[in-house]
């Protein structure tokens, strides 16, 4: 029986690891818990924060699985202690390029005290903000209830700059609604002063462009010896019940890095589409504007450099007395469109 197990376990291990076929990357990390992607990787066996209760646990990150997927779990075996989940890249010093990774999460479920830390990089020696970029942490921070308030499941885009400062000071962020999307694809591009971030719904780029948002300046993290990161976990703030938290599953399905010094990134589509219609009457024109892909309640309008606030409906009208030639853009948040010349 001890020889039958054990040949169990040796045919095991590869079919395992043969489910994921992404050759090894030059640089790979030493050998950790488990290789996926070309790289390899440490399940989190210590205790301690970020979680209230600092309560981790290998066996909560199991795979890779026959479709190549890494499953996360949050548990809670005696339903008064959750137990988190985190891995983590064991090498160490990715720097410049482009990050991206698919996720099977549907986020508007998630629990108001859970974190879904999802791909960060994080240098516990790189002070003062610790080489932290955030591609797509997901929470409700506990809920506001010890606030009066009752804040609600968002993701975010950022990093921290100072990580002796709260959150809003020490850090740049823009935060975003989640959608009932049951699979997300993220994509971070990060460049000497400058991170650009993107979410889409479903896997890959072709799903709809949930969010873009580019982050410049001279606070943006520089490259260190930061570890890729993914973790779940529960936050012990906010007036929730962190003691009490369901189970909770996350299944990441692919990850890729692209150093910025052997395929430089493509620059990104406009998310937003516009199209533009004239008709000339007595030296008028009156243009018809038409768009998709814009974020928010209101867009901007530029009119030949001049902008105008309106509403996010897809479509405006406007006439100009002169006739010329006319160039238009919409832009968002997180960017514009082309210009179109009508």
């Amino acid at each position: 029986m001890l020889a039958a197990a054990a040949l169990a376990m040796l045919v095991s291990v590869p079919a395992a690891q043969a489910a994921d076929a992404t050759p090894m990357d030059p640089n790979p990390g030493p050998a950790g818990s488990f290789a996926w992607k070309g790289f390899n990787w440490e399940k989190r066996f210590w205790g301690g924060a970020p979680q209230y209760n600092r309560a981790f646990a290998a066996a909560n990150v199991s795979g890779p699985n026959a479709n190549g997927y890494v499953t996360m779990k949050l548990t809670n075996p005696t339903g008064a202690s959750p137990v988190a989940a985190e891995f983590q890249s064991t090498r160490k010093g990715f720097g410049y390029g482009t990050y991206s990774t698919t996720v099977e999460k549907n986020l508007s479920l998630l629990q108001k005290e859970v974190v879904w830390g999802c791909l960060f990089t994080y240098d516990p020696l790189a002070e003062p903000g610790f080489n932290e970029i955030d591609l797509c942490e997901a929470s409700a921070w506990g809920g506001g209830a010890s606030y009066g308030q009752s804040w609600p499941v968002t993701q975010g885009h950022g990093y921290w700059f100072d990580a002796s400062k709260p959150p809003g000071q020490g850090n740049n962020t823009t935060v975003f609604d989640v959608t009932a999307s049951p699979i997300t694809t993220h994509r971070m591009v990060w460049e000497p002063g400058r991170l650009t971030f993107e979410t889409y719904a479903g896997a890959g780029y072709v799903g709809t462009l949930l969010k873009r948002t580019v982050l410049e300046g001279s606070t943006v993290p520089v490259p260190a010896k930061e570890q890729v990161h993914f973790n779940l976990w529960v936050t012990g703030g906010g007036g929730g019940d962190p003691a009490h938290v369901k189970p909770e599953n996350v299944v990441i399905r692919d990850f890729s890095f692209t150093p910025a010094s052997t395929t430089p990134p493509p620059v990104p589509a406009p998310a937003i589409k516009l199209t533009a219609t004239t008709t000339n009457s007595k030296g008028s024109n009156t243009t018809a504007l038409t768009w998709t892909g814009a974020a928010g309640t209101s867009v901007t309008l530029w009119t030949d450099g001049t902008q105008k606030t309106v509403l996010n409906s897809g479509s405006f009208v406007n006439k100009i007395k002169d006739g010329a030639t006319t160039a238009y853009k919409i832009c968002d948040a997180g960017g514009c469109s082309a210009v179109v010349n009508v």
